[in-house]
C-alpha cells in the first residue's frame, strides 16, 4: 500500500455507532449557570450591593427632609413666642411711662 490509499482508508466515511448520540448528549449535558447555587449566591451579593446603598441614601435623605421641616416648625413657634414676649414687654413698659 502506498501513502494515498491508506490515508484514503484512514479518512473513509464511517456509520456512527448507533448509541453515538446518546454518548454524546449524556457527556455534554448543559447545565444552566443560574441552577449553579454559587452563581445564585453571587448574583445576589451583587444585587444586594448594587440596592442597599441607594436605599440607605433615600433613607437618610428622607430623614434629613424629615429633620428639616421638624426645624422649621420649631422656629416657627420659637418665632411665635418670641413676637408674643416682645408684645408683652411692650405692654408692659407703655404702662410704667
Amino acid at each position: 500500500m502506498n501513502l494515498e490509499d491508506d490515508l484514503r482508508a484512514a479518512l473513509r466515511r464511517e456509520p456512527a455507532p448507533p448509541d453515538f448520540t446518546a454518548k454524546v448528549m449524556r457527556r455534554t449535558r448543559v447545565v444552566s449557570i443560574w441552577h449553579r447555587p454559587v452563581t445564585l449566591a453571587i448574583a445576589a451579593a451583587i444585587a444586594a450591593v448594587a440596592i442597599l446603598p441607594p436605599a440607605y441614601e433615600y433613607r437618610q435623605h428622607q430623614r434629613a427632609l424629615e429633620a428639616k421641616d421638624q426645624l422649621i416648625a420649631a422656629l416657627s413657634i420659637t418665632q411665635t413666642q418670641l413676637q408674643h414676649t416682645k408684645q408683652k414687654l411692650l405692654q408692659n413698659t407703655r404702662h410704667r411711662q
